[in-house]
């Protein structure tokens, strides 16, 4: 696990993993020269890289944003130039592993409302389904919309056998997503200063949707 001041965020915006063992697909875990990315869309949303041009509407959506923080690492909004920071970061996974978090882009409006995705939990070597989204755009099903169709990526496109997800206990709009989606509950974990709630999906436990789900490799 990363410090909690690393660039690294979960569906609670914490993170953190089990002790136990993931069964994963060696050739998904890429070392060296960058691999081939994706775009996803769903319904309402284009998952899409996020660069650099999204870092103001980033930062002003969720990283300014005292609601929304208050379940990332340090509970706290950060400055304006951490948000380049995290993109780069993100941007890094993508290209070492061939997947991570996309922003996601309402394409109605084409405004940038957040980001999901799948991600590795560096001190365990698990794999998460993280998720978030300016406050404006809570309420609406998006983090269900999304964590789903990431969810598919993983476990059809990846070939993933097991994916995690976490949230503080009170974060129970993050839960219902984990939970709308088939995640199951395995109890509660203390990391990083917070008793959190952790959640398990396996490959054979995950039946998929019939929502609009269209791929591209890029």
């Amino acid at each position: 696990m990363l410090p909690i001041e690393y660039p690294f965020v979960s569906s609670s915006e914490l993170h953190l993993g089990a002790n136990d063992s993931i069964t994963r697909d060696e050739s998904f875990f890429h070392q060296g020269d960058p691999i081939m990315a994706y775009e996803l869309e769903t319904r309402r949303a284009l998952l899409r890289n996020i660069t650099l041009d999204d870092a103001q509407e980033y930062y002003d959506q969720i990283w300014s944003q005292p609601d929304v923080m208050r379940y990332l690492p340090g509970g706290a909004p950060r400055v304006r130039e951490q948000t380049e920071t995290y993109i780069n970061y993100f941007s890094n996974h993508w290209a070492t592993h061939g997947f991570g978090l996309w922003g996601v882009v309402i394409k109605e409006t084409s405004k940038f409302v957040g980001h999901c995705g799948i991600q590795i939990i560096q001190e365990t070597q698990e794999i998460e389904v993280a998720y978030a989204f300016g406050k404006d755009y809570w309420g609406q099903g998006l983090g269900s919309e999304t964590a789903h169709a990431s969810l598919r990526f993983g476990f059809e496109e990846l070939g993933l056998e097991r994916i995690i997800a976490i949230a503080v206990p009170e974060n129970m709009a993050s839960r219902r997503i984990m939970e709308k989606n088939g995640m199951k509950y395995q109890g509660e974990k203390r990391m990083v200063g917070f008793d959190l709630s952790y959640y398990v999906l396996m490959r054979h436990e995950f039946v998929p949707n019939n929502e609009p789900y269209l791929l591209r490799k890029l």
